[in-house]
């Protein structure tokens, strides 16, 4: 049974959504603050990517969705520091909903977010994609096979906003939208957090719930602070050392995990080639053994919409690498991160 989806957002999350959903048969739902967002949608953004405009989107105007009914699940694809705002809207004008979907960052880290804590939160997920593909799962297993042997993982997350503004060519520069922003939930390691996720992900994996964190920053303009363009975060516990190095400045982009043990280096490439990430396991006489996982920009959106409307269970919930209190727990560290007044490059 084809299951009803609504989107806030209209803009390049909004967009890979829906044909996402559409791929999946599901039926969906549009809408956006700026009915202006809607027309790009329909006329520039979806049919430049897809091929051309899909007549069973259904485009609704703002201020009518609210009057609308129950959605299997509803996804927030807007600014960050909208998405609270949004959420609490629901509950206030009763939109019932099976599950929702919160696009990462959960929030900006300027804000309070004490109301999503206090929700019932099983059935609300964050859009951490990577942590659940194909490449990444078994990447994890890999490494476990080498728990007693670990001594540090780094996990590099970089790319400037050369390469993120080919995906959005209706923004002028990183200022044109919130991007640019710390404040409003742009910056390095907010609009990069899929890697802090990746790093409280393989933690959590590895058994490491004790830890000391230690943050390194720079901004883009030290005056102003308007973004950081480079974060480092180190976590050290008694068992092995994380490091995440983020930067909105390199191009081509690099994103990649290397994990190091006694006896082996394991290592996750983002992209390792066109449509295919990779695992490489690299043993100490220097034999390489690669695994090749084929992927699709879509198929990321497609594999986490069939993920998250599989989940039947409280406890598959829980369970779940997307679940809100990861979501959460990566916004206390990015709190802390700006709260550092100490460490600024």
């Amino acid at each position: 049974m084809n299951k009803k989806i609504l989107i806030f957002g209209a803009g390049s999350i909004g967009n890979h959504m829906t044909n996402a959903n559409l791929i999946l048969k599901n039926q969906v739902s549009v809408t956006d603050i700026d009915r202006k967002n809607l027309t790009r949608m329909k006329n520039k953004i979806f049919p430049s990517r897809y091929g051309k405009w899909n007549n069973s989107i259904k485009l609704i105007d703002y201020k009518k969705v609210f009057k609308t009914g129950e959605f299997d699940l509803i996804i927030i694809g807007t600014p960050p520091k909208t998405h609270l705002g949004l959420v609490k809207k629901l509950h206030k004008n009763n939109i019932r909903y099976k599950k929702l979907l919160i696009e990462k960052p959960l929030n900006s880290y300027i804000e309070n977010n004490l109301f999503i804590k206090k929700l019932n939160k099983n059935n609300i997920f964050i859009g951490y994609n990577h942590s659940i593909s194909s490449s990444i799962s078994y990447f994890i297993n890999e490494i476990k096979k080498e728990k007693k042997n670990l001594k540090n993982i780094f996990i590099n997350w970089k790319e400037g906003f050369e390469g993120i503004l080919k995906a959005h060519k209706w923004l002028k520069n990183e200022f044109s939208s919130y991007l640019g922003y710390s404040r409003d939930g742009g910056g390095a390691i907010q609009e990069h957090s899929h890697a802090l996720h990746l790093a409280l992900v393989l933690l959590n994996e590895l058994g490491i719930s004790k830890y000391k964190t230690k943050f390194y920053k720079q901004y883009i303009d030290n005056n102003h602070k308007l973004y950081d363009n480079l974060a480092l975060v180190f976590f050290s516990s008694n068992k092995l050392n994380l490091k995440l190095d983020i930067d909105l400045i390199t191009f081509p982009a690099e994103k990649n995990i290397i994990v190091k043990s006694n006896n082996k280096k394991i290592v996750w490439v983002h992209n390792f080639k066109k449509n295919y990430d990779a695992v490489k396991v690299v043993s100490k006489n220097g034999k390489e053994k690669i695994k090749l996982f084929k992927k699709t920009r879509s198929s990321e959106f497609e594999n986490e919409m069939k993920y998250i409307l599989s989940l039947k269970t409280k406890k598959n919930y829980q369970n779940s690498r997307l679940n809100i209190s990861n979501g959460i727990k990566v916004m206390e560290i990015i709190k802390k991160f700006f709260n550092d007044k100490k460490n600024s490059l």
